[in-house]
């Protein structure tokens, strides 16, 4: 950036407007308006990989012979250690595979976050374009920046409930090896 501004002085002629770095970059994203689009197409990505991933290992986590390998392995563990560090480590390797739902938690709302900075540039564009600012002039930059931000939450709110899902699921698990239940 600074090597940027010192040539765009260097070269800027007396009486010229100099355009900065950030315009160029919001002229770029003003001019590709299927930005937003990209950003509803990720959080759709991201939705229907998490609830794909949580719906796949929920259905894995109720079968029984999943609750009988982990019960062998617990059990050969055992043989070295204790039963309850053997279950755990089970179980945590088991958590260690929810990551693409942490990811769906995690990036969701920072996608909804970027199609929020991406409708308030257009918004500025707009600003810029006319004499006497109108919501109308504002409206269409104001509506990709809300909608981004909820379907962000809601992704992330799906990503919420699936991760407690599997969680409740393996903290039953972990009570059935245990001998609790």
């Amino acid at each position: 950036s600074l090597l940027y501004v010192g040539v765009s002085h260097a070269q800027q002629a007396s009486g010229e407007r100099y355009i900065t770095m950030s315009e160029k970059i919001g002229a770029i994203v003003v001019l590709y308006q299927a930005f937003d689009v990209w950003i509803y197409v990720f959080q759709g990505i991201l939705l229907f990989m998490g609830i794909g991933y949580t719906i796949f290992y929920l259905l894995k986590f109720r079968k029984p012979e999943f609750v009988k390998e982990l019960r062998a392995r617990t059990e050969k563990m055992e043989m070295e250690g204790n039963l309850h560090g053997a279950i755990d480590f089970e179980i945590e390797r088991q958590m260690n595979k929810f990551m693409i739902v942490e990811m769906m938690i995690s990036a969701a709302p920072i996608a909804g976050l970027l199609g929020t900075v991406v409708g308030l540039v257009q918004v500025f564009d707009q600003q810029t374009k006319v004499d006497h600012v109108t919501m109308q002039a504002i409206a269409g930059g104001m509506y990709v920046a809300m909608v981004t931000t909820v379907c962000g939450l809601i992704v992330a709110i799906f990503g919420v409930v699936g991760r407690h899902f599997l969680m409740t699921r393996l903290a039953e698990i972990r009570e059935t090896l245990a001998g609790v239940k």
